[in-house]
């Protein structure tokens, strides 16, 4: 009789349907399932769309510093004259002379005009190079103003601003009689206005027409317009 009504008990349990609580737990658990990998597609196309918005900001950053880059080149090119005529550049010497010649001592001149022709080539880092050694060889030569010039010159046109900060400071503060004299002051206007020190480049202009007021008129004007200087 026992073994009878164990045998239905356990007929009645394997037949009997899932309690509903069971059923419902799995759905949960499903849907749980489905919401975590969405949650981890979407997360994988946010990194995606991250990494192209950086990529983008790199990008336009770079094209930007290649804009700036530019426009000092060309500020520079078509500013660039002593004495109304652009320095052609020197061509190389053939390699059998280069290999024969015997070094020759040069005059500050010759330093300067070989400065300024690196200058004219587009190769920035030997200007910067040639134009520093002509200032610590000959730091009182009538050339030295210009050459320091030159040498803030070579880092603004590199987007170097704080280097050409400190070169046309220095360029004013050395040779306040130099040629260069109000242009050093306005490429350190523009430098520091790249930095955006906007006080600091709108002093440096009123300083400019205070010592040099018939000089640069109209690139200071326009400086202090684009500045909002008062």
């Amino acid at each position: 009789m026992t073994r009878k009504w164990l045998m239905i008990g356990l007929t009645t349990t394997l037949l009997s349907p899932i309690a509903p609580h069971t059923l419902l737990a799995e759905e949960n658990s499903q849907q749980l399932i489905e919401l975590i990998n969405r949650v981890g597609v979407i997360e994988a196309e946010n990194r995606e769309l991250r990494g192209k918005l950086e990529e983008t900001q790199h990008e336009l950053s770079a094209l930007t510093q290649q804009m700036d880059t530019l426009k000092a080149d060309v500020d520079y090119r078509l500013g660039a004259t002593e004495g109304g005529t652009m320095l052609p550049p020197l061509p190389p010497a053939p390699l059998e002379e280069q290999s024969n010649a015997s070094p020759l001592p040069s005059s500050p001149k010759q330093e300067y005009e070989k400065a300024r022709a690196f200058l004219e080539q587009g190769d920035y880092e030997a200007a910067e190079k040639s134009f520093a050694a002509f200032v610590t060889t000959y730091p009182k030569d009538k050339l030295a103003g210009s050459a320091q010039y030159w040498l803030g010159v070579t880092f603004l046109v590199r987007g170097q601003h704080e280097k050409a900060v400190g070169a046309f400071a220095k360029g004013y503060k050395n040779y306040p009689k130099s040629p260069k004299a109000a242009e050093n002051l306005l490429k350190l206007a523009k430098s520091l206005k790249a930095l955006d020190r906007k006080a600091d480049a709108c002093t440096t202009l009123e300083q400019l027409m205070t010592e040099y007021p018939q000089s640069l008129t109209n690139e200071v004007g326009n400086e202090r317009k684009e500045l909002n200087c008062r």
